[in-house]
């Protein structure tokens, strides 16, 4: 009876020492993972600040830029930010800053005025004298953009597409000639509205009649000119002039209707070069560009030299995490500035 007793006072003093380094293994995994969980958390804080931080230096770049002169060009201060001046902000950790100027893009919205734009346009004339007519240089812009970057060059389907652009943006229910109003849009599955105001986001331009077609699928060289056409495009600003020191090829195309790929080379090729960079200063600088025919001249009205709106794109990498973040600044004439949103992700 004794043995038996002592053999299980045996077994039970077995079972809590198993016990107890089970509690004490379990004990040690959750302490080891609410560490691991709180050095994470530090480090995603630490990833957010560097990414505000991005945010802010973008900012002070284009204030400073705006300050010391008129025109923007990819020479500017918000242009370049060397990596070897932000690793010396965090050593711990790697920062990336791009800034976009959107300007140098095809404003969707100022394909179509609004009453206040038209009524402000009525007394206004160009330095020839001539009454302004925005409505139709916006649309003569578009027809070649139409025809050189995305190669459409039926009169038909070009009318459809700027026609469905400009009504789903203008503020009536008036359908033009081959545009879409509600009746076209409540007959699709499902039914929807035109928005009948300036368009948010370029995606938007999938739900305008005819456009999907035209941005959607196809074989990859027909895919990638689709890509080229779309990236070409921006839903800020209305005031339709484009920024000739940041456009991209496809856009420089459509300033003039004799404009070649080939010119359109020669003039980034020159914007690039730094010793050309004060002349780009001036609005007419293409004329200064060997080779450019002097019968090539861009309409002043469609074509500036400065920037109002930019999008900001901060990378941080932080302890082996990563973190990235995307705003849009709208930088105005008197020195202030607009953060329109901004999302990390």
């Amino acid at each position: 009876m004794l043995r038996d007793r002592k053999g299980m006072a045996l077994v039970l003093t077995l079972m809590a020492v198993s016990f107890m380094v089970a509690v004490t293994v379990q004990l040690g995994s959750s302490v080891s993972w609410q560490m691991q969980a709180a050095a994470n958390q530090g480090a995603l804080a630490q990833l957010d600040a560097m990414l505000l931080s991005g945010l802010r230096l973008a900012q002070a770049a284009l204030l400073t830029d705006q300050r010391d002169n008129k025109h923007d060009s990819a020479f500017d201060r918000w242009g370049i930010f060397k990596a070897e001046n932000l690793s010396a902000l965090f050593p711990d950790g790697k920062l990336k800053i791009q800034v976009t100027d959107l300007s140098g893009l095809l404003q969707i919205n100022a394909l179509a005025l609004t009453a206040e734009d038209k009524k402000e346009q009525q007394n206004k004339k160009n330095k020839d004298g001539q009454k302004l007519d925005k409505e139709k240089k916006q649309r003569e812009l578009w027809q070649r953009f139409l025809s050189k970057a995305a190669g459409i060059n039926d009169e038909a389907e070009v009318n459809t597409l700027l026609d469905s652009l400009a009504d789903w943006i203008d503020e009536d229910d008036e359908e033009r000639d081959n545009g879409a109003e509600r009746t076209h849009y409540n007959g699709q599955s499902p039914p929807y509205a035109p928005a009948d105001r300036p368009i948010f986001l370029t995606e938007e331009l999938f739900l305008i009649k005819g456009w999907e077609e035209l941005l959607r699928g196809g074989e990859q060289e027909e895919a990638e000119r689709k890509r080229v056409v779309f990236n070409a495009l921006t839903a800020v600003g209305r005031e339709g002039k484009i920024n000739i020191n940041t456009a991209p090829a496809v856009v420089l195309l459509a300033l003039h209707e004799d404009m070649t790929e080939e010119l359109a080379a020669k003039l980034i090729e020159f914007r690039q070069e730094e010793e050309n960079k004060d002349k780009l200063e001036q609005p007419d600088w293409p004329s200064q560009v060997p080779g450019h025919p002097g019968d090539i001249v861009f309409d002043q009205e469609l074509v500036t030299v400065s920037s109002s709106w930019f999008k900001v794109t901060v990378q941080a990498e932080f302890r082996g995490l990563r973190r990235s973040g995307a705003g849009l600044i709208h930088r105005m004439d008197n020195q202030e500035q607009e953060l329109l949103w901004w999302k990390a992700e």
